[in-house]
């Protein structure tokens, strides 16, 4: 995924995105009237403020993400932005407290949350109140603005809206959920713990292979897995399996080869060289292997290795394949 410069310095400084994107949205708010037009449109308004405040303190019912101001200085809109952070407990029940008869609390939420979201404020405050709570996604509000800039079309809206968009992207993407029964099942636990098991006998395999050298090279466990370096031909290479690509690449498997010359030094574009092999599991300098449902561990294991192999093989001829005359 392309990040923007806003998600990229967010995720770098920035220990709550959701701070971020909130703020995001206050600005669209308050300078473009496109923003404020989409509003209308999922709130179902004739208008809306033209004032957006970020965490403005009621000292009582909490401190809403974004409140928008209306022309006799009360609050008509509160909106909460949220990722994959719990309700707290001013939400929605205290918001309501806030703001006017006619006004409406808005919460922008990722897609995949939005209809659990909205059971949990139900669950809350009852179907009665529930009309003054509207549930939206973020990249949705985003596209509705988008079409708002076509009608009266703002080049600076636009590079707005891409860089708040990348940043809802990658927290789609990247940010925790609340855990759930599934996710504490003891059985991922048991997952992680063979698939290091896994890597350790591929390890012990490769060693007897007379393209490998292990010489000096060990394990190592990183952020997100563990795998093992050696050299092979002329390339350094690292087996591994990675959580984190696991999820976010698009072949969605655990296990990867990365790729450098033998110093360790020089990445090369693998899917350039294995374009005519397999071009669509491999991603810069990284090969994922792909399992299937139902493999045992042996078959695992011997899956993985000879996958290694094979891909190293295929670097090592097309490396070396003489340089055409034409």
């Amino acid at each position: 995924m392309q990040e923007s410069i806003l998600s990229h310095i967010a995720s770098k400084f920035v220990s709550q995105y959701e701070n971020v994107a909130n703020s995001s949205i206050a600005y669209l708010l308050n300078k473009y009237s496109s923003a404020r037009e989409a509003l209308k449109n999922i709130l179902d308004f004739e208008d809306v403020p033209i004032y957006y405040v970020t965490e403005l303190d009621s000292k009582i019912n909490g401190r809403p993400d974004v409140t928008g101001i209306d022309a006799n200085g009360k609050k008509k809109i509160i909106i909460e932005g949220k990722f994959w952070a719990n309700l707290t407990e001013n939400q929605p029940n205290n918001y309501l407290k806030e703001i006017t008869e006619d006004g409406k609390i808005l919460f922008l939420a990722p897609e995949k949350r939005s209809n659990s979201l909205l059971q949990e404020i139900k669950n809350r405050i009852g179907e009665k109140e529930i009309e003054k709570v509207v549930v939206y996604s973020w990249l949705d509000f985003i596209k509705l603005i988008e079409v708002e800039n076509e009608k009266d079309y703002d080049k600076y809206l636009k590079a707005d809206l891409l860089q708040i968009k990348k940043l809802c992207e990658k927290m789609d993407v990247e940010g925790m959920p609340p855990l759930s029964s599934s996710d504490l099942d003891p059985m991922n636990g048991r997952i992680s713990s063979n698939f290091a098991d896994i890597i350790d006998e591929c390890n012990s395999i490769l060693r007897n292979w007379s393209y490998s050298n292990f010489d000096g090279l060990k394990s190592t466990a990183k952020k997100y897995g563990y795998g093992f370096y050696f050299l092979a031909y002329d390339f350094g290479c690292y087996l591994h399996f990675d959580t984190q690509k696991w999820y976010l690449r698009e072949n969605h498997t655990p296990f990867w080869l990365l790729v450098t010359d033998k110093d360790w030094e020089e990445s090369f574009n693998i899917q350039h060289y294995l374009k005519e092999y397999d071009r669509g599991n491999s991603f810069g300098s990284e090969y994922g292997i792909i399992l299937k449902p139902g493999m045992d561990k042996t078959q695992v294991i011997d899956h993985i290795v000879n996958k290694t192999k094979e891909v190293l093989n295929y670097l090592n001829s097309k490396l070396n394949e003489p340089e055409s005359d034409n």
